[in-house]
């Protein structure tokens, strides 16, 4: 494998963007007519379909993306997230599933923090890891 033959997350959104694109152009939409839809120029949609640029996902053209696509901008975020496939978004996606997938991203993220700071803590010399566990003791004991 080469270092140019990784993919970065933005190439993977702008990627399915990509995909999401094309889609919608085999199903009779044109890029002038998509483009008039969301509210934006030719120019845009053309760069959208050549993964040059990708909407901010706060932006009104998100939100018009999402909308005549068929899905909301929740879904469209979890498509370009890799999180649910081209099919499940375009068919709708149930809200306790798009619960079900967020859930699972926050406790990967939790898994991997709690690795990190594992990694760290072995570092330590024994008397620093001591003064970390009366720490967060303090700290916990504090929240109730």
């Amino acid at each position: 494998m080469t270092v140019g033959s990784v993919s970065s997350p933005l190439q993977e959104r702008q990627k399915r963007l990509t995909q999401l694109i094309e889609q919608l152009l085999e199903e009779s939409w044109t890029q002038s007519s998509l483009a008039n839809a969301v509210g934006v120029d030719f120019s845009t949609v053309h760069r959208w379909l050549r993964g040059k640029t990708i909407p901010d996902v706060d932006s009104k053209n998100f939100r018009q993306l999402a909308k005549l696509s068929g899905g909301n901008t929740v879904t469209l975020q979890l498509y370009l997230d890799g999180e649910i496939s081209l099919s499940e978004y375009r068919n709708g996606f149930e809200k306790e599933t798009i619960a079900e997938v967020r859930d699972i991203s926050k406790k990967s993220a939790s898994d991997d923090i709690k690795r990190e700071i594992l990694a760290k803590i072995k570092a330590l010399e024994p008397a620093d890891i001591l003064d970390v566990i009366s720490s967060s003791a303090a700290f916990l004991a504090n929240q109730v």
